[in-house]
């Protein structure tokens, strides 16, 4: 396999479409339908259902799903290591990746440390999803991430834990949205506003709360990102899961409530990751930066308390 047919296969997997794929991977929707025939020649195994309605994951198809991300964004963060290879990296810059749904939570310290740090003259914010980060800072592309996601086959890297918070599940704060005691009734009546599939959250509430209790949304809508979450919610369209720290500030007037339902007991950590060669000017950083955080999260908790 190559790097096309894992283009080619997220492709198909995110569109549940040969047809619609072919238009995103610029190929005719014969040369995708060989494409995935070959890999799942290679692979000896059925990627996908087919019916008259798209093409649609087989369980061996969700599960090759997550590596084939894996392997297509590594391939990815070395090409474009190898771009940069020419371009001077000195101590005067530094390069941070920030999942982002974190970035309120990250942001103050991040320029706090830029003002106290007279002699970086160039710093480089990144934001996207956790394993984009990981790879990119595995490969040399970023200095420090913080992300929501542990990724223990990168040996490269350095993880420190910064802080956990529980999820909280949350539903528009209006009188006509239905107010029930379980969980299960939700997730038989309400429309369900969830990040898509091989995302941490998501795969956290699937294999730790769904699973278990054999049951999923029986209405759901997939989103990229946690802010898409807080405005659908915010407007009535559904309720969803989110940890405390993405629903951080919220006020009196905030158009969501948490609602409390004992089956919901779940906590998401958050991570700093960085190289293992990375500079001692770096290193040095990474307590300010640190204990910058911790303070804004103490701050959020504290305010949110009162």
């Amino acid at each position: 396999m190559d790097m096309l047919d894992l283009k080619v296969f997220i492709a198909v997997a995110e569109t549940e479409s040969m047809s619609k794929a072919a238009h995103y991977v610029a190929l005719t929707q014969p040369a995708v339908s060989i494409r995935i025939a070959g890999l799942e020649t290679e692979l000896d195994a059925s990627l996908f259902h087919r019916t008259r309605s798209g093409a649609f994951l087989t369980e061996a198809g969700r599960k090759f799903y997550f590596y084939a991300q894996y392997a297509l964004s590594a391939l990815e963060a070395g090409q474009e290591s190898l771009r940069t290879l020419s371009a001077q990296h000195t101590e005067e810059k530094l390069r941070i990746g920030i999942v982002e749904s974190l970035t309120h939570v990250m942001l103050p310290s991040v320029i706090h440390s830029m003002k106290d740090q007279s002699s970086l003259m160039e710093w480089k914010i990144s934001t996207g999803q956790s394993l984009d980060l990981a790879l990119r800072t595995a490969s040399g592309e970023l200095d420090i991430s913080f992300i929501n996601q542990a990724f223990s086959p990168l040996p490269q890297l350095h993880s420190i834990k910064l802080f956990e918070e529980p999820l909280a599940f949350i539903g528009p704060k209006q009188p006509e949205f239905p107010r029930y005691r379980s969980l299960s009734t939700y997730l038989k009546e309400v429309p369900f506003i969830l990040l898509k599939r091989h995302m941490p959250l998501r795969e956290l509430l699937e294999h730790q709360l769904f699973a278990p209790l054999r049951m999923h949304p029986q209405k759901l809508i997939e989103v990229d990102t946690s802010h898409v979450i807080r405005q659908m919610v915010e407007q009535g369209t559904g309720c969803s899961f989110l940890p405390v720290s993405s629903l951080w500030p919220s006020g009196r007037d905030a158009a969501i409530e948490t609602i409390s339902l004992p089956e919901v007991h779940l906590q998401q950590s958050f991570y700093c990751v960085y190289s293992q060669s990375a500079t001692d000017q770096i290193r040095n950083l990474l307590p300010k930066l640190q204990a910058g955080i911790i303070a804004q999260v103490d701050q959020f908790r504290n305010s949110r308390n009162q």
